[in-house]
């Protein structure tokens, strides 16, 4: 998922950040943790424009082959939420979208089944009308900010397992090696980490910039790309391990959403990167709690679900953490903006709640035509 960007005044603020984030290089060990689980492919976003999307999985189970991942947008914050999933190819590994411009979406398939390659899908007018873009030669990693789009048709895509990262032109129609756990980890910034997985990308004007999950405690790993080499962008939170969330630009800055493990116990962090400086809000603690979705939003909000029925949300920098009433039953993932809203999905029904005072309240239902069947 990716945010507003402002070319100039981004890269202006990117090379501010890559000296902020600089500092000594520790040895490098020997062996690496195991990559944490990673991000939740369910998620929502605000886009330039004020368009907002959501990705959710529908239908039935997914061992079954009867699960099929649905786009929905909301144009404008009083207009209603409509389907606009791009049709031709089986959507059961999941879908990754990216925003690179106001009205404008790249999505892309996560492979399943047989599938071996990442089909993309184009559209300018807020999902009416899909065209075929890349295709990208390689699995997509299943993370919701797999995907980044650019400025001119560019693209970067994590693969696999989280170990590769892509540099597309032109849409996806040719691509390039930008970065691979190995190549980062050879850097002073990538051992400063202990790169064990790469699990967002995202651009800052036209400078790539990818985050990963960390080895070593303490550490944002948090990289920005100037003139072709690696430099550490991200935030120090000493004494936990850190794993990078969600990552997206927001206005001549980044926003990230972190969660910081010590032992079995994780916390949820904001950060925003705002004129040369990182500030993080107090930490959400869901202790052992299994992360269901995240949401990035206008002015830099962010919220997050757990254990099915948690949700919290962070209305910008300086804010504190909102926890929110017991989430409606199927709730997938938050919507955010004024009101804040939960996307639930169960079969063939997307339902949208609005909170208010009483609580939440059903403000939409769409009815879904699912192709039970179709992926046996």
């Amino acid at each position: 998922m990716t945010g507003p960007r402002t070319a100039a005044g981004t890269m202006i603020a990117v090379a501010c950040l890559l000296v902020a984030g600089c500092g000594s290089t520790p040895a490098p060990s020997t062996s690496l943790p195991a990559a944490p689980a990673p991000p939740p492919l369910t998620t929502s976003f605000a886009s330039t424009g004020g368009a907002s999307w959501t990705v959710v999985e529908m239908g039935g189970s997914a061992a079954q082959q009867e699960n099929f991942w649905q786009v929905f947008v909301r144009p404008t914050a009083t207009a209603a939420w409509r389907q606009v999933t791009p049709l031709g190819v089986a959507d059961n590994g999941g879908l990754v979208v990216a925003s690179p411009a106001s009205g404008s979406l790249v999505t892309a398939f996560v492979p399943s089944q047989l599938l071996t390659y990442t089909p993309l899908a184009a559209s300018t007018d807020n999902g009416a009308n899909w065209s075929p873009a890349g295709p990208l030669n390689a699995g997509l990693a299943s993370a919701a900010d797999a995907l980044a789009a650019g400025p001119g048709g560019q693209l970067i895509a994590l693969t696999g397992d989280g170990t590769k990262a892509e540099l597309g032109q032109r849409l996806g129609t040719a691509w390039t090696r930008l970065a691979t756990n190995s190549s980062l980890n050879a850097t002073s910034a990538g051992r400063s980490c202990q790169v064990t997985g790469l699990t967002a990308a995202a651009f800052s004007g036209s400078t790539p910039v990818l985050a990963a999950s960390c080895g070593r405690p303490g550490v944002a790993g948090i990289f920005a790309d100037t003139g072709g080499t690696w430099r550490a962008a991200g935030p120090s939170l000493p004494g936990d391990t850190v794993d990078v969330l969600g990552l997206a630009a927001s206005g001549t800055g980044l926003v990230a959403l972190l969660r910081a493990t010590a032992g079995t116990s994780a916390s949820i962090i904001g950060a925003w990167y705002s004129g040369g400086r990182w500030t993080l809000s107090s930490p959400l603690r869901i202790g052992a709690g299994k992360l269901a979705s995240t949401a990035i939003g206008p002015g830099g909000s962010m919220g997050v679900t757990w254990n099915g029925t948690k949700g919290a949300t962070l209305a910008g920098p300086g804010a504190a953490w909102r926890a929110l009433p017991t989430l409606p039953k199927w709730a997938a993932t938050l919507a955010l903006g004024s009101p804040v809203e939960v996307i639930a999905a169960s079969g063939q029904t997307f339902r949208d709640y609005q909170l208010a005072s009483g609580g939440w309240s059903l403000a939409q239902t769409v009815h879904v035509q699912i192709p039970y069947g179709s992926s046996g």
